[in-house]
């Protein structure tokens, strides 16, 4: 047994090392689901809560709500996976919304996710099996009404955009420079995305009221239109995502910092 643990080790090392040695400074390393480079079990259940601020240019930051953040084991069909479950209550706008992402830890390979939006009444499920998408949801002129189809990607994918944000990034190898590129759904929209990272200097930052932890900023960027700035703060320990602050190019462009409660 230790040599099979030990094994998987050494050809999970050697992937990464491999993947450094691919790595130019403007060539980030292709990651597909599958492969080692991603594992997540480590990850152990918690729960975690933000405050969110907003700052606008030339505004003074203010309060919006708080996010919620739960991860918690679940069983199905026989196979132990996780759930992730985060709620976004924006008191201020009188807005709500939900994500809750089952996952296989391992490999970090969706199962399923569902969203849905208080005062739009949006909501989505969605069901994955390799390129495959299946999915349901409201229409988005009546959403009284409810769409259903499959989608069909050239790619397998991660679900990063549908709410696993952070907590996938948590399952890379947290080393500094190491940039790479992986694929999920849009944001806006059900066509394929490319996320693309890049590791920083790990360096404390504020994990609650007179508490601090030595954390990796990672900066990611996606390739959907309007596309948003993140930098997520990231540990191997639970809760894993310690902060975040996006930069958001919707109207005026908004500055959305999470922060530990």
């Amino acid at each position: 047994m230790k040599r099979t643990v030990y094994l998987i080790c050494l050809v999970t090392m050697l992937f990464v090392a491999s993947a450094y040695a691919q790595q130019t400074e403007d060539t980030p390393i292709k990651v597909k689901p599958g492969d080692s480079i991603v594992d997540g079990s480590f990850l152990k259940p918690y729960k975690n809560s933000w405050k969110v601020i907003y700052q606008f240019p030339g505004k003074e930051p203010f309060l919006v709500g708080t996010w919620t953040d739960e991860l918690s084991e679940v069983d199905v069909k026989g196979r132990h996976l996780l759930k992730r479950t985060q709620m976004a209550d924006y008191a201020k706008y009188n807005i709500v919304s939900t994500y809750v992402n089952i996952f296989d830890p391992k490999t970090m390979l969706p199962v399923s996710q569902d969203f849905k939006r208080s005062d739009t009444a949006e909501w989505a499920h969605r069901e994955f099996a390799g390129s495959s998408v299946q999915f349901e949801k409201a229409d988005s002129k009546d959403p009284a009404k409810t769409q259903t189809g499959q989608l069909h990607l050239s790619e397998e994918i991660f679900d990063y955009n549908g709410g696993m944000y952070g907590v996938l990034l948590a399952a890379f190898p947290l080393k500094e420079g190491l940039k790479a590129i992986f694929p999920t759904l849009s944001e806006d929209t059900d066509e394929l995305d490319w996320i693309t990272f890049t590791v920083g200097k790990q360096e404390m930052v504020e994990a609650g009221p007179g508490k601090q932890v030595p954390a990796w900023p990672i900066d990611t960027e996606g390739n959907y239109a309007n596309k948003s700035h993140s930098i997520f703060w990231i540990t191997k320990e639970a809760p894993y995502v310690i902060k975040l602050v996006t930069t958001i190019p919707t109207g005026k462009w908004v500055t959305v910092t999470m922060t530990m409660m």
